[in-house]
């Protein structure tokens, strides 16, 4: 989600309930907004959710941003992401992943086969085909599996799948903040995500007491901060889990 502003860049708020928290260690079902900042400027929002498909039991991650001001002059077009995983047995599995920008060039889709552990890659009417990395995610799972896995220890790696490949990533957690929001004062855990031979570094705020969600999220690139989200609104969403 946090990269999608960056991409064109660069080339009701209330406190829910306790009482509609998913059940531990399930997939947490909810719809958030971020305003989306650069420079300290509000460029954009974006608007996250994940719901759980009650005909095949899949989830679906989605993330829809779109730029305001005259940033809407530049990015008029709305950015979607959207992962379908399954989790079962306190394990994710992308099955579908896909990432439009509102241009031929950049947008991509992603297609994991399990059965035949191979990863298919489409853009630009392309297609690619390379064996599939057990334990494998796509930036939409990544998001989901990061606030499963704060719920029970901290995360070590992760294996992401895009457009260029493989590509690893590593955690370290560096403490407790309290961070005001839109929602007020709310204890989060900061967690820095760095990308394997990259300057390039995610840093997370999540909240404990909502599932490890983030509430503030920083882009940096050799130590510069390139873009924050900060939640605006939170709604969960019931679901039979």
């Amino acid at each position: 989600m946090f990269r999608l502003l960056i991409y064109s860049l660069l080339m009701s708020a209330a406190m829910p309930s306790m009482a509609v928290f998913s059940e531990a260690h399930t997939v947490p079902t909810y719809r958030a907004i971020y305003d989306i900042r650069y420079k300290d400027r509000l460029v954009g929002e974006s608007e996250i959710t994940v719901i759980k498909n009650q005909v095949n039991g899949t989830y679906i991650f989605s993330s829809k941003s779109n730029a305001t001001g005259l940033l809407k002059l530049i990015a008029p077009k709305t950015l979607v992401e959207i992962s379908e995983f399954s989790y079962n047995h306190n394990h994710i599995q992308p099955q579908q992943y896909s990432f439009e920008n509102g241009r031929n060039r950049g947008s991509y889709s992603v297609s994991f086969n399990w059965d035949e552990n191979i990863v298919i890659t489409t853009e630009n009417n392309q297609i690619t085909q390379s064996t599939l990395v057990p334990g494998t995610l796509d930036h939409g799972s990544m998001q989901v599996a990061i606030m499963l896995k704060m719920q029970q220890s901290e995360p070590l790696s992760q294996t992401i799948r895009d457009d260029d490949g493989i590509r690893e990533y590593d955690y370290s957690l560096v403490g407790e903040e309290i961070i005001e929001t839109s929602l007020g004062p709310i204890t989060a855990k900061k967690l820095i995500q760095q990308r394997r031979n990259s300057s390039r570094q995610t840093v997370l705020w999540l909240a404990k007491d909502f599932q490890y969600l983030p509430v503030r999220i920083e882009q940096e690139k050799n130590n510069a901060s390139k873009v924050i989200l900060e939640i605006q609104s939170l709604e969960w969403l019931l679901t039979n889990q």
